[in-house]
């Protein structure tokens, strides 16, 4: 996929974003795992996302692909130096849900594809493209039960 991360800020700056878990831990991409802050030295010139300015004050990125899916929050920094630096300030932040191919949004779930299986009652949602499965919602007929399994 590509520009699931966007900011605002003034064209003209050097913005980069990085990726948290919901335990605060940060994207390594070079590692393609997550980990605390500082782990092994690294840097924030090591979980840097590079974002190219689109003029208009709109800057945008690429999620990484390799993050599982999940509900992740996006930090967007000023870039102050020559590289990204710890002490960069946060100017943006918001959460994603990535469905490890693309950003799961109410639009998606709405306005593509739905198929409901007769036979077991699972709703299976899609992506625009009609083919890549977002998740499935199975109904169980059970009083007071409603699950949802991710694909």
């Amino acid at each position: 996929m590509t520009n699931e991360i966007h900011a605002d800020h003034a064209s003209g700056s050097t913005l980069y974003a990085v990726i948290r878990s919901e335990a605060g831990q940060v994207w390594c991409p070079a590692q393609e795992v997550f980990e605390s802050w500082g782990a092994g030295g690294h840097t924030a010139d090591d979980y840097d996302i590079a974002l190219a300015d689109h003029d208009g004050s709109r800057y945008v990125g690429d999620f990484d692909a390799s993050v599982p899916a999940g509900r992740y929050f996006i930090q967007v920094f000023l870039q102050a130096g020559t590289n990204p630096a710890d002490s960069d300030t946060v100017v943006s932040s918001r959460h994603i849900l990535w469905t490890g191919s693309g950003e799961l949004t109410a639009a998606k779930c709405l306005a593509n594809k739905a198929v409901q299986n007769r036979a077991t009652g699972a709703i299976t949602y899609y992506d625009d493209d009609g083919l890549t499965a977002l998740f499935t919602h199975v109904i169980l007929d059970t009083p007071a039960a409603v699950s949802r399994s991710p694909n």
